[in-house]
């Protein structure tokens, strides 16, 4: 194997006397690079939005959420609250009830959820760092206030800083209608907007934050609650704390983490990772087919070495070897540039912000460098200078 490395290295970095088959050979390498690179850049900027949309989705949902798993709502002991906030590891709980309601201001109408929270969901979240306007103030005793979702706000044409601009709410009455007077079915209330939020679109245009006791009196509800939210300590395992959550309250509640409130987004990101890698290693699989002619043109020119070395016992297995190890001697060598122009240029933009977004919540593209994916793409391109290796070389 050694001596086959050798031969290797010589054929692939000497001056052959065909002149084409070092160009083919460095287009070959070329080709590793720029499809190595791609790979490591898009990567990158896969995992940087990926790590900034999990960002904001923590500040608004918490470590864990219970809810009920019959029903919209469920009721639950001061005495059974209690025990679950003196489990090892909950930091805060903050019960939250949430339903939808049509909102209207002017002229401008839209369906929400309105999102009745206890007074320390701020301790619970962070949604104190996703405020763009106003303050995190649900009002008082005198004046009720609300948070509003950043796109929400805006289809309302919401001005936060107009102390005097409520927004109207209308919220269908449970039990019977009233077929002769409709108004007599819809309880309507006032609600003055005092910030607005921005996660993401999806929360953004539909949820608007309110008192708990506001929210309750609103949808027609006593002590039902729609969710427990809970914050985790730091340094505790989220899914310790879980199983012991699950066995205080039993199987007629569900106890989510954060990858579980969002599953089906995490989901989209990571099948819309697996088909960019799935593309950009297609793409490299048809650029590095220029190997083929690199190696075909190799072993033609290297005809009377051939002989020589079978002369002196070298098995059709070794002569394979050589010119195998000499493919892959090119795509190692491409990959590994590739790889270090797409580290390079993924870090430059953590490091500086080269390419920038405006009207964004970020600055610049984020971008987020995962040694696994070094792993994976250096991988790949290993398999792929392998199988264009091998299709000159089987009959030789």
């Amino acid at each position: 194997m050694r001596l086959s490395l050798i031969f290797a290295f010589r054929y692939v970095f000497s001056k052959k006397k065909t002149n084409a088959i070092n160009i083919i050979s460095g287009i070959t390498a070329l080709a590793f690079a720029v499809g190595a690179a791609a790979m490591i850049i898009v990567l990158s900027a896969l995992n940087g939005f990926e790590n900034t949309l999990t960002g904001l989705f923590t500040s608004f949902d918490p470590a864990l959420k219970i809810e009920t798993v019959k029903g919209k709502t469920f009721t639950i002991d001061s005495a059974k609250f209690e025990q679950l906030k003196k489990l090892e590891g909950v930091s805060d709980i903050a019960q939250v009830l949430e339903d939808n309601a049509v909102l209207k201001y002017g002229e401008s109408q839209e369906i929400a959820i309105i999102k009745g929270v206890s007074d320390n969901y701020n301790r619970v979240t962070q949604i104190d760092c996703t405020l763009v306007e106003g303050s995190f103030k649900l009002g008082n005793s005198s004046i009720n206030g609300g948070v509003f979702g950043y796109e929400l706000a805006s289809k309302l044409g919401l001005n936060i800083n107009n102390t005097v601009g409520f927004v109207t709410i209308y919220v269908p009455k449970k039990g019977e209608f009233e077929n002769l007077n409709p108004e007599q079915n819809l309880t309507i209330e006032r609600l003055l907007p005092t910030g607005s939020f921005f996660v993401q679109e999806e929360i953004d245009s539909r949820y608007v934050l309110v008192s708990l006791p506001f929210a309750s009196s609103l949808l027609g509800y006593k002590n039902e609650l729609s969710a427990l939210e809970i914050s985790v300590k730091p340094n505790f395992k989220i899914s310790k704390i879980k199983d012991d959550l699950s066995k205080s309250l039993g199987n007629k509640f569900i106890i989510k983490d954060q990858y579980q409130q969002k599953e089906s987004i995490y989901k989209i990101f990571k099948s819309e990772k697996i088909a960019t890698f799935a593309i950009l290693s297609f793409i490299l699989l048809i650029a590095a087919f220029n190997m083929a002619g690199a190696l075909t043109m190799l072993i033609i020119e290297k005809e009377k070495d051939i002989s020589i070395l079978k002369s002196m016992g070298a098995t059709n297995q070794t002569i394979k070897s050589v010119f195998m190890l000499s493919g892959l001697v090119i795509s190692i060598v491409g990959s590994l540039i590739g790889i270090l122009i797409g580290g390079i240029i993924g870090w430059l933009q953590i490091k500086y912000g080269l390419l920038g977004i405006e009207n964004s919540v970020v600055d610049a593209y984020p971008m987020a460098l995962k040694p696994m994916d070094f792993i994976f793409v250096f991988t790949i391109s290993m398999i792929i200078g392998l199988v264009n290796a091998w299709i000159p070389i089987r009959k030789l």
